[in-house]
């Protein structure tokens, strides 16, 4: 299985232009700068390069949640 996280903050870092250290242990995606379009955005990345489906809902504000939700429907698979 692929670096669930890894993945996740490599984009995240890559679209906001900054490292991804910067990322790592930053909280909630709007405290990152990140807009509800901009997360979809991403998060259709995020599918295409995770090969997987990505059901978000509001609760799914993290890099932590994102990944727990991502590995845990790759395990379902």
């Amino acid at each position: 299985m692929k670096d669930v996280r890894g993945t996740i903050v490599r984009i995240i870092a890559e679209y906001l232009d900054k490292d991804e250290s910067e990322i790592e242990g930053a909280g909630t995606f709007a405290e990152m700068g990140l807009d509800s379009l901009d997360v979809m955005e991403l998060v259709m990345q995020m599918q295409e390069e995770l090969d997987c489906k990505i059901e978000l809902t509001q609760d799914i504000t993290t890099i932590d949640s994102l990944t727990e939700l991502i590995e845990n429907e790759s395990n379902k698979e």
